[in-house]
């Protein structure tokens, strides 16, 4: 009995290996923190009376073991008044998280913008999933306009063993976009063209869009309001009053399409338009920019090699004369790919022929070739050959492997490492 090993076979697996088995690992064991915007909610008619805006937070990070993962939680609440008075803030209805914020009286409409905390820490998730709240808006003795209210949520959270982390752990992101500017003032309808892009995986991410919210801002003169709506869409029109200025007064709107023409399903450039339709005012220095917070499924960790990578032997001639052998077994010596050297698959195919010219037909258990007729051995585990019709007798022979990093149909995190190829024959 012989053996062969296919020395430029075992340069070449050898290279790969050192490719493949070489490349840093980066690992995280320090607890991280990460800042993410959500839109709470807009109220685009004049406000006078209590109101209420529910808004669901998402948390796509592991909190597990982390003390107190939310360091820090406010809202952004702005808009127009008028008159004296105040305005309360509060958090699901409960008295205890309420705080009233003087407003001094104004002769004619005047921006405000007010920073909230819930020193009580309602907003306290533990775990990973969606928490529904309602900011509760309280104005006494003035009017508003153009409400508008956003959360920035800064929590710690617990890393994986690298950077992006693996499939089963979806995470969430809070990017900004510009939208438009219009140097010119405007006082009819315009169409600010922009281009969300998305470079994240959300292949089987359910509603991947937690948040998405404009904010348009500028100077105003006059008495009426301003529409914002997407893509010449009617359904999507919200209208804010404006109230009577005599001197041009600063303004800023958080507008959001509660249609969710915003909704992107999977990786790739979006472009929308951004519709701005002032009536009976006029606007100056205009401008709007997105703010998106969306949820991921971040990439395997470390590199990701192709489902299978093939390579065919060059010829060997089995026994020197026109007589062959029979091919009695197969089997391969080095290791699969991970840390526990269970990933992966290494399958085989056999060819044998007469002439060196061939024909070459590989083949694998079932005699039949093709796809899905291959031998999948473990390392160090040999197969009978067998098709002795087809192979046996015939001097020359070669041989097909398939590396995968996987099961062959879909990428992984690394590869099979192979040494030695060994066929066993007998003259």
């Amino acid at each position: 009995m012989k053996k062969i090993n296919y020395k430029k076979f075992l340069f070449f697996v050898g290279a790969l290996a050192f490719l493949f088995f070489c490349s840093p690992k980066i690992t995280l064991a320090a607890e991280q923190i990460k800042t993410t915007d959500y839109f709470v909610g807009a109220y685009p008619n004049q406000v006078s009376g209590a109101v209420d805006l529910p808004f669901a937070l998402y948390i796509g990070d592991n909190l597990e073991g982390v003390s107190d993962p939310i360091k820090s939680a406010y809202f952004t609440v702005s808009g127009v008044y008028t008159g004296s008075g105040s305005l309360s803030l509060s958090l699901n209805s409960d008295a205890s998280t309420t705080k009233a914020f003087f407003l001094p009286a104004v002769a004619s409409p005047t921006n405000f913008e007010i920073i909230y905390q819930d020193e009580t820490e309602i907003i306290n998730p533990t775990s990973a999933g969606t928490y529904n709240y309602s900011l509760d808006v309280a104005p006494a003795g003035v009017t508003l306009s153009g409400l508008g209210a956003k959360l920035e949520a800064t929590y710690q959270f617990v890393p994986t063993a690298c950077p992006d982390g693996v499939p089963a752990n979806e995470k969430i992101k809070s990017t900004d976009y510009f939208v438009g500017a219009y140097p010119n003032q405007v006082s009819g309808a315009v169409d600010l063209p922009f281009a969300l892009y998305i470079g994240d995986n959300l292949e089987g991410v359910s509603d991947p869009i937690k948040s998405a919210y404009f904010t348009v801002s500028g100077v105003y003169t006059g008495s009426g309001s301003l529409s914002l709506g997407l893509n010449d869409n009617a359904s999507t029109t919200k209208t804010f009053l404006l109230p009577a200025v005599v001197s041009p007064t600063n303004f800023e709107i958080i507008y959001q399409d509660d249609m969710g023409t915003i909704s992107p399903l999977s990786a790739g450039t979006y472009n929308y338009s951004l519709d701005i339709a002032p009536a009976g005012v006029t606007l100056s220095g205009l401008g709007a920019k997105l703010t998106v917070s969306h949820r991921y499924k971040p990439p395997i960790c470390g590199l990701s090699y192709p489902p299978y990578g093939d390579l065919i032997s060059t010829i060997f001639d089995s026994t020197g004369s026109a007589d062959g052998p029979a091919y009695n077994s197969i089997m391969w010596r080095g290791a699969l790919g991970g840390e526990e050297f269970d990933i992966g698959e290494v399958l085989f195919q056999i060819a044998a022929a007469d002439d060196t010219i061939g024909p070459w037909d590989y083949i694998g258990p079932n005699c039949i070739g093709g796809p899905y007729d291959w031998f999948e051995l473990p390392p160090e585990t040999a197969a009978e050959i067998g098709c002795y019709s087809l192979l046996n007798n015939k001097r020359y022979f070669r041989y097909k492997a398939r590396l995968c990093s996987t099961d062959c149909s879909a990428s992984g995190p690394t590869t099979p490492q192979v040494d030695e190829v060994i066929i066993n024959w007998s003259p």
